[in-house]
């Protein structure tokens, strides 16, 4: 195979796996989880013990799944993460009960962590194959969240034009059908050329990949708990509003368009994260992601019906730009042959510290009722801010800008 027929079939991982992405979050009954979960007997408490187990799942499984693209290859990885989703997508459609439903959190949980991580160092090392320069390689995450989240969008609305005209049960039907789409994309994928792990010495691999994240920088360690613990803050609200739309009297069907607004806030966020940096500076914009989760988890409480849909969609766009910013500064501090493996160690830092807290969440919720819990939530929000953004505020402006390794 010659240098540009080779450099053809690669130009073609990019579209493939931002299509892959895609679909792999067309989750068209997320808008409506929370009463479909309810339909099916849990209690908000049950709501967040299954997301803590999907989350505890993930966390056994991100990182050897991560250390299994570094050792063999991102498509091989990607192919096994999507047909796991597919057949997770396929038991929603039986699921009953809690263990019914724990079951399609497990499959979709292997599905995730297989990809997660994968997607974006299969993008990375196609821009670095390409030699497209670091640039490219600083707008693959925003590309890549800005296509997640506009597929949130499209989602949230085809949810709600199923639910004109049919029933729950139709939209996880949808769900089960369109849930196979991220394999067939995944079998096209071409591996990129690049380093990878040593076979021989798997501990001593992860325990490098380990050191190097915790002693390279005093910035990468701050962006590392930042994904981990500072992600909390806007996830935590994903989870609690559609129950505030219950609460407030918002008619089922709007769920999808609701959500698909601020998928949509999100989506653009994170597109034009690195203009927004360019223009405003880095201060301004940690400040930015920091502080919001606060504000709006009060204006959730303070706020009625509208109020509250500008306050949800402070969360949004916090989480677009803090996600692409932040996993930008992670990837482009981290070299090739151990990037899928570091992706998926801060994935996990998330998922355990949500496995650990989520289930208090929603304690706290079903013991203290709504208001207590959103004002809890923004005093967490706050010291997370302290004690965490602030600090990696200061190393960056401490620091220059740093290069995309090579691979």
């Amino acid at each position: 195979m010659s240098a540009v027929e080779a450099g053809n079939r690669l130009d073609h991982n990019v579209t493939r796996t931002l299509t892959l992405s895609f679909f792999q979050v067309f989750l068209v009954f997320m808008p409506v989880a929370v009463p479909f979960f309810q339909s099916r007997g849990l209690s908000m408490q049950e709501i967040f013990s299954l997301q803590a187990l999907f989350a505890l799942v993930v966390l056994l499984a991100e990182v050897p799944s991560g250390y299994v693209a570094d050792l063999f290859g991102r498509r091989i990885t990607l192919v096994l993460g999507a047909a796991a989703a597919g057949v997770g997508n396929t038991i929603l459609v039986f699921a009953d009960g809690f263990w019914g439903l724990a079951a399609f959190e497990i499959a979709l949980a292997i599905g995730y962590s297989l990809i997660s991580g994968s997607d974006i160092a299969m993008l990375y090392d196609t821009e670095v194959a390409l030699g497209r320069g670091s640039a490219e390689g600083r707008n693959v995450v925003g590309r890549l969240y800005s296509v997640k989240t506009l597929s949130e969008a499209i989602a949230a609305v085809t949810c709600s034009v199923l639910l004109i005209y049919s029933t729950l049960q139709a939209v996880v039907w949808v769900q089960a059908v369109l849930g196979w789409l991220p394999l067939v994309f995944a079998l096209r994928l071409v591996e990129p050329p690049g380093q990878r792990m040593e076979q021989s010495n798997h501990l001593g691999n992860l325990l490098h990949v380990c050191r190097y994240l915790a002693t390279h920088s005093r910035v990468l360690l701050l962006v590392v708990l930042a994904l981990s613990i500072w992600s909390l803050t806007t996830f935590y609200a994903v989870w609690l509003l559609q129950q505030i739309w219950q609460d407030q009297g918002i008619a089922l069907s709007w769920f999808g368009y609701l959500w698909a607004g601020l998928s949509l806030v999100a989506a653009l966020a994170g597109r034009f994260a690195h203009v927004l940096e360019a223009r405003l500076g880095a201060t301004a914009l940690l400040l930015a992601i920091g502080i919001l989760p606060a504000f709006g988890y009060a204006g959730l409480d303070l706020l009625g019906p509208l109020g509250g849909i500008l306050a949800g969609a402070s969360f949004f766009f916090a989480r677009g730009v803090g996600a692409v910013v932040l996993q930008d500064a992670l990837n482009r501090r981290v070299p090739g042959q151990v990037r899928a493996t570091a992706n998926s160690l801060v994935s996990f830092g998330f998922r355990g510290a949500f496995t650990l807290t989520g289930p208090w969440v929603g304690y706290a919720l079903d013991l203290w009722g709504m208001s207590t819990t959103l004002w809890l939530l923004a005093a967490v929000s706050v010291v997370i801010f302290l004690a965490l953004i602030v600090p990696l505020l200061l190393a960056v402006r401490a620091q220059g800008p740093v290069p995309v390794p090579a691979g």
